[in-house]
């Protein structure tokens, strides 16, 4: 009766550690089986059958939603398949992760409890079924099929090792700064595509009623002095800075580094500008129509007041990355902020106050005080000695305004500064004015 009590306790023990394994190459076999529909997915991808490609990296997703490999590779084929809606949250969600400077993992390894911390160096080697190999990627020209490896440095061990893809499950720990940047590239791709689907709309202006203000500051850099009054007839003006969407949907193109259709178009030129007022029956404003209509009736050094307020408008606040960066201050935005979400001045006109600084069409004075000697009525500028040889070319141009990257004084309404016409900076923009 004992022999009897003690075969089945033994049968019993078998099944238990049948099962056990069993339960551990199950999940070893679905760890090989995304390795093998991503070598799979790769050469589809090569040979240019992205919709075969596509399925496979799907299914590959399913088992491992977290594995950027895999998300990066889905986006590449869906923005080639120009599935640019299907591709742009796949690609959100890579940008979402924690930038690395290696391609950390952790290993769950067969047999063993501990999960290690390593670098991924290589994703695929194909090592000989003799299990020797000398550390490098080769096929094995010997009879037997090649055995896929990952290759890993241990933190812990402090070493180098070739582990066979069917003995391990690696899960991925952030993202390759490397990727992350090719990933932003593809976004912006994908915005712009998107963009260019979407059209553009018929802007929105406002009518601005002429009249005289005295215009510059005496609080400022001496390019904003002395303070002269100036008179401007009635005009129109755009409510908000162009937008990503409608320079695109005229110019065909989009040279802004923060990609969104209802961001505002930036590193964009004065030549680039200009182009578009006038292909949409509008011209950029003059330097007085353009400050007369940003005070919006006001006197004050900025349209709200003598103070500073960060809630008023888009700046170099503390999550800004420039080392202008007010500590302590916040505008709830990193970069540019879509049109039209800070307070709008006394005359209903958006973003007059920060988010990008805009191009006028005054020449700048390079060097001579033009407020002393400017005219009072409608003044449009200095005259410079070069406009006529370069066709207005190659002068310096005044932009207005402040902007994301700029300090908080960048945002009074006297402020003013000058680049040349065919400059290009994250932090530039523009709006267009018409007559009335």
């Amino acid at each position: 009766m004992m022999t009897v009590i003690r075969q089945v306790s033994i049968s019993l023990k078998w099944i238990l550690m049948v099962s056990f394994i069993n339960l551990v190459s199950l999940s070893n076999v679905v760890s090989a089986d995304v390795s093998r529909k991503l070598a799979e997915g790769d050469k589809a991808r090569f040979s240019g059958k992205y919709a075969e490609a596509e399925k496979v990296y799907a299914e590959a997703l399913a088992e491992q939603p977290e594995n950027y490999r895999i998300l990066k590779s889905l986006v590449e084929v869906k923005v080639a398949l120009k599935k640019y809606a299907e591709a742009k949250p796949l690609a959100k969600r890579i940008l979402a992760k924690e930038v690395m400077v290696q391609k950390k993992v952790k290993v769950y390894r067969e047999g063993e409890s501990e999960v290690l911390e390593a670098e991924l160096v290589d994703e695929r080697v194909v090592a000989p079924a003799t299990g020797k190999n000398n550390m490098r990627n080769y096929l094995d020209s010997a009879p037997g099929e090649p055995v896929p490896h990952y290759r890993l440095f241990f933190f812990k061990k402090g070493k180098m090792e070739l582990v066979p893809q069917s003995e391990v499950r690696i899960e991925y720990i952030g993202v390759p700064r490397i990727v992350h940047e090719q990933t932003q590239e593809l976004y912006d791709k994908i915005q712009r595509q998107l963009i260019a689907a979407s059209g553009g709309k018929k802007e929105e202006m406002v009518e601005v009623e002429g009249g005289c203000f005295k215009m510059g500051s005496d609080k400022g850099l001496p390019r904003e002095r002395p303070i002269h009054e100036v008179c401007v007839s009635s005009f129109r003006i755009d409510k908000y800075e162009v937008s990503q969407r409608d320079f695109q949907s005229v110019l065909k193109t989009n040279p802004s580094r923060f990609v969104a259709g209802d961001l505002p178009v930036e590193s964009v030129t004065w030549l680039e500008a200009n182009k578009f007022c006038r292909e949409t029956g509008k011209r950029l404003p003059t330097e007085a129509e353009w400050e007369f209509a940003a005070r919006g009736g006001t006197k004050t050094e900025f349209y709200w007041g003598d103070a500073f307020d960060p809630s008023k408008g888009n700046f170099c606040d503390e999550s800004c990355e420039l080392n202008i960066r007010l500590r302590g201050a916040s505008d709830g935005y990193k970069h540019t902020a879509p049109v039209g979400k800070f307070p709008p001045n006394p005359l209903g006109l958006y973003d007059m106050a920060g988010n990008v600084a805009e191009w006028v069409n005054d020449n700048d004075s390079k060097g001579e005080n033009y407020y002393i000697v400017s005219p009072r009525d409608n003044p449009k500028g200095p005259l410079r000695h070069d406009a006529k040889k370069n066709h207005g070319e190659k002068n310096d141009k005044i932009f207005r305004g402040g902007s994301w990257e700029g300090e908080a004084e960048t945002l009074r309404s006297a402020w003013r500064k000058a680049l040349w016409v065919d400059y290009r900076i994250d932090g530039l923009g523009f709006r267009c004015v018409g007559s009335m």
